[in-house]
């Protein structure tokens, strides 16, 4: 397709045989990608006829940035595949299979066969932002209720702050303050122990009357417990944006006919998430695995040569397992958590 140049009244024109015709097969004739003739179709109504007609384009030697075949057909193949995604991601996973399109272009493909952005509801310039400097010196946890055919459910989630990752999560058809305890106790047997956890001031969390039982537990192991301030749900943020992908594209969109087919599903879309899904919270190239275990630097290095990191469906071969981290506990004994197993060097 060349890249030539429209009048308004030639756009004008083609647009009003895409209306009968279909964009795509007006866009064929006219010499131009579909999304061009869906950019012009917007600004026609954004614009109304009369001012459209009398617009003048910046720039006009510039000519159309041109959309390869094979660019579509990555764009679209990638957000079938995950049709969470939005523009922003779809363009990080392609980057980490060594193609590269930019967002302004995948967002066009994207609405030109449907997509739509969901509003936003925060205003990002109000939020205070903060990040913890390194994996496991903070972790933030929360539990999402919902329901499975009228019978409600708890979803906790456990994830480190740094990172992303998900460290833990349970689905239950009832909470407990034994199963919020287990939900820390695996991810510290597992991945090494957080210093410091973030809730809110629900129940199973916190007491206002002396200390419950999980607070207890984090004093005995010496993992500092912090509360959200009430009525301020951004400084849980982390943890609620991963509740709210859970909720948009699992809960809301799959029927779970029993317990046991909703822990299967949450079980695939974790791994995913934590494996395979850039995020854009933390540059939008990453999966929350490479910066948890230490492999962000390797994997952008390859990302910048054009390598493909994706693995083919597999585990990145960037992604390594290996965490270390040293705990002191109450009784003054030093352990190194290694692969997630415990090696009480006091003992050595």
């Amino acid at each position: 397709m060349s890249p030539q140049l429209f009048t308004q009244e030639q756009k004008l024109t083609i647009i009003k045989h895409a209306a009968t015709i279909g964009i795509k097969e007006a866009a064929k004739i006219a010499g131009v990608h579909y999304t061009t003739v869906y950019d012009w179709r917007n600004n026609l109504k954004i614009l109304g006829e009369e001012d459209f007609l009398a617009y003048q384009p910046s720039r006009p030697g510039r000519g159309k940035k041109i959309i390869s075949e094979e660019q579509e057909t990555a764009v679209l193949d990638c957000w079938k595949s995950n049709p969470g995604y939005g523009p922003g991601q779809v363009r990080g996973q392609l980057r980490r299979g060594g193609i590269t399109v930019s967002t302004r272009s995948v967002r066009k493909i994207m609405q030109a066969n449907g997509y739509r952005p969901r509003g936003k509801q925060t205003d990002k310039a109000s939020v205070q932002r903060f990040e913890a400097s390194r994996p496991l010196e903070l972790a933030q946890m929360d539990i999402l209720e919902f329901f499975i055919n009228k019978a409600k459910v708890y979803l906790i989630l456990l994830i480190d702050d740094f990172s992303r990752f998900i460290l833990g999560w349970r689905l239950l058809d009832q909470t407990s303050v034994d199963e919020v305890i287990a939900v820390v106790s695996d991810a510290v047997t597992r991945y090494g122990k957080m210093e410091e956890l973030l809730t809110d001031r629900g129940f199973v969390f916190y007491s206002w009357r002396g200390i419950n039982r999980f607070e207890k537990y984090l004093e005995t192991e010496r993992i500092d417990h912090t509360h959200a301030r009430p009525h301020h749900p951004q400084t849980l943020g982390k943890v609620e944006a991963c509740n709210r992908r859970i909720k948009q594209e699992l809960v809301t969109q799959q029927h779970f006919p029993n317990l046991h087919e909703a822990r299967s599903a949450i079980e695939d879309w974790v791994d995913h998430y934590n494996y395979q899904r850039p995020h854009q919270g933390i540059g939008g190239f990453l999966v929350p695995a490479e910066r948890f275990h230490g492999q962000a630097k390797a994997a952008l290095s390859a990302i910048d040569k054009g390598l493909d990191i994706t693995g083919q469906g597999e585990l990145s071969s960037f992604i390594d397992r290996s965490v270390i981290n040293l705990v002191v506990n109450p009784e003054g004994r030093l352990t190194l958590y290694l692969l997630g197993q415990a090696i009480d060097l006091s003992r050595r």
